[in-house]
């Protein structure tokens, strides 16, 4: 069971490394890397996640989970 949570663990933490740096992308000045992506926008920051936040914030809370589970079965 450890060695199938590892993989699990392995596999969502380079989903989510890939999601954090395919995201990084659309705002590749060098102020996208502190939150300046409201530059472009008409009037302001845009309201809401769209479909790659979505899926990173599941991929988030999936990571911490797994971190924690992951942590159980190897401990014990």
């Amino acid at each position: 069971m450890k060695a199938v949570m590892v993989a699990v663990h392995s596999v969502i933490s380079i989903a989510l490394i890939y999601m954090v740096l395919h995201q990084m992308g659309r705002f590749a000045e060098l102020g996208g890397a502190f939150g300046s992506g409201s530059l472009h926008t008409m009037f302001g920051r845009q309201k809401g996640l769209d479909t790659g936040g979505k899926i990173t914030l599941v991929l988030c809370v999936a990571f911490v989970v797994s971190s924690i589970i992951t942590a159980v079965f190897i401990s014990g």
